[in-house]
């Protein structure tokens, strides 16, 4: 009788393990009340090297410049950060999440699934800061800031963007930052930030002695709307503007400066038109003479208007 009951306590023994063993394993979860992924769980590396391009709460985009097939492109992913995310400086420490900055070379990894989006969705497992590449000397700023100073050069600021490449030459105390965003990934930005100052440099893409342009760059493809962006030294800091397209207006109005001549004053204006007649566009900045009205100190810049926005006129398809 005895050997009997000892024989049915090991079979409720093992059975108990074994239900114990089939359990679901119990994940945290996050605010939203979905599980996360423990740091045991497998995790991939995503991005060898990109940036940290913008952080809304939680949710970091890092998105990486590359050449697939000998074409520019972007790859990027809004990284959920949660209390699993491993955060890492360049030696391994434990960083804190705002002590990662926005501009931040790094190396992600995720775990758990991707939402094929664009850009992708992931949980981040682990993310690694990487040291600049070149080390700023002392009273200047590092890559990382001059990055983050440079990002809002881009005139589409919802857009995705990239870092092509950050060069420092110390000896002119100039950061030079390409960008790229995903609209027009063949057509790289170039910005130039202070290394001292932390200020943008601003170099002119086109120039006269009324205007200076800094934006878009020659030949863009713009539209159906688009920035521009300069300075004028202009009477009463008053100049107009048209769009054409060497058989019509496009678009056409008047823009102010926040300074009038002598002083060179600050403008930003935004175009929109509908169609274009062809491929090329003209933007024309210009002042009316005080005295009788007359068109002077035209600055004339060629753009491009996008394969969707061109519609051929009968006579020019027979």
């Amino acid at each position: 009788m005895r050997f009997h009951s000892i024989v049915l306590a090991l079979a409720l023994l093992c059975t108990a393990a074994t239900v114990a063993s089939c359990q679901p394993e119990h994940r945290p979860k996050d605010s939203a009340g979905s599980e996360t992924p423990s740091r045991n769980a497998a995790a991939f590396k995503a991005l060898d090297k990109g940036n940290i391009i913008a952080k809304d709460g939680s949710r970091w985009l890092i998105t990486a410049y590359v050449n697939k097939n000998g074409s520019p492109s972007i790859d990027a992913y809004w990284f959920t950060v949660n209390e699993q995310t491993q955060l890492l400086g360049p030696g391994g420490q434990s960083l804190q999440p705002e002590n990662i900055a926005v501009g931040a070379e790094v190396e992600a990894w995720h775990t758990g699934p991707v939402a094929e989006s664009y850009p992708a969705q992931a949980v981040a497992a682990k993310i690694v800061v990487h040291a600049d590449a070149q080390p700023a000397p002392a009273g200047m700023i590092g890559q990382t800031q001059a990055v983050q100073q440079a990002l809002p050069s881009l005139s589409k600021p919802t857009a995705v963007k990239a870092v092509k490449s950050a060069l420092l030459d110390a000896v002119k105390g100039i950061w030079t930052i390409e960008l790229i965003q995903h609209e027009a990934a063949e057509q790289a930005v170039t910005v130039q930030i202070d290394a001292r100052t932390g200020e943008r440099i601003q170099t002119p893409v086109a120039q006269n002695d009324a205007f200076r342009l800094f934006t878009p760059v020659p030949g863009t493809k713009a539209g159906p709307g688009f920035t521009v962006e300069g300075e004028a030294r202009v009477f009463e800091a008053a100049f107009s503007w048209t769009l054409e397209d060497g058989h019509n207006i496009l678009a056409e109005g008047h823009g102010m400066a926040d300074l009038g001549a002598p002083a060179w004053g600050h403008f930003r204006f935004d175009v929109t038109y509908a169609q274009a007649s062809q491929p090329n566009l003209t933007l024309i900045l210009f002042v009316h003479s005080a005295k009788d009205g007359s068109v002077q100190q035209e600055l004339i810049f060629p753009l491009q208007a996008p394969e969707d926005r061109i519609r051929y006129s009968a006579d020019e398809n027979k």
